[in-house]
């Protein structure tokens, strides 16, 4: 008996794990997310709106049609469709984002913390891939073309690579109203404060000339010094 009851909190343990690992699930319809606290109920990060309030203009976002500015040194821009800009995504869990490469643009490495994403190409072709966390950091690549679906599971490094000379557009769906995203270049050789130059050198076994040019991009000129612990 004592076994069954053990096997049973153990089952409820890993199912409650589960369950918080993604958004919590609406206790309502909707909940209008906006920042008035007047006359509103704070749920899940944010203040609803009074529902009878609530317009299709809170459940709704033009322009995704248009494809963004990719004038930049990674060649590629992602516009979101999230809670932000339609706050009637709050309390629902998901959310998009349309990502725009110019001919061989870079989306870089980087990772989502709250959200599993799903990508459908819909110009050009892509290649994509995410490493695992387990067996040897293992890489999982796809070459993508027109129409093709390629998932990044939650929270592992991925990318998506334009290696055309075409321009290439893609829609990626995200388990999150909100999935965050940390760019592993840009957050690790630009964090604010600086992570000290001492660590990246013992992190990435490299000397400090490299460490420099690695931090280049990301360090405005005014505050270009080396930092040491």
């Amino acid at each position: 008996m004592a076994s069954h009851i053990l096997v049973v909190a153990l089952t409820l343990i890993a199912l409650t794990s589960l369950v918080l690992a993604s958004d919590p699930s609406p206790v309502q319809d909707f909940c209008v997310g906006i920042d008035d606290p007047n006359r509103a109920v704070f749920v899940n990060g944010r203040f609803c709106k009074d529902p009878a309030l609530a317009t299709g203009d809170d459940f709704y976002l033009s322009g995704l049609h248009r494809p963004g500015n990719t004038s930049n040194l990674q060649g590629s821009v992602v516009t979101p469709a999230n809670v932000v800009q339609i706050p009637g995504l709050n309390t629902l869990g998901i959310s998009m984002v349309r990502i725009d490469f110019r001919p061989f643009g870079l989306n870089p490495p980087h990772t989502h913390p709250r959200a599993t994403e799903i990508l459908v190409v819909l110009e050009g072709t892509l290649y994509v891939g995410f490493v695992t966390s387990s067996s040897g950091n293992r890489l999982i690549t796809k070459v993508l073309n027109r129409g093709d679906v390629f998932v990044f599971p939650e929270g592992l490094i991925h990318f998506q690579y334009n290696n055309a000379s075409t321009t290439a557009a893609a829609i990626a769906g995200m388990s999150s109203q909100n999935s965050g995203v940390i760019m592993v270049p840009s957050t690790v050789f630009g964090a604010n404060p600086p992570i000290s130059d001492e660590i990246l050198r013992h992190a990435f076994q490299a000397d400090q000339s490299v460490i420099d040019i690695l931090r280049a991009p990301y360090r405005p000129a005014a505050t270009a010094v080396r930092t040491e612990l």
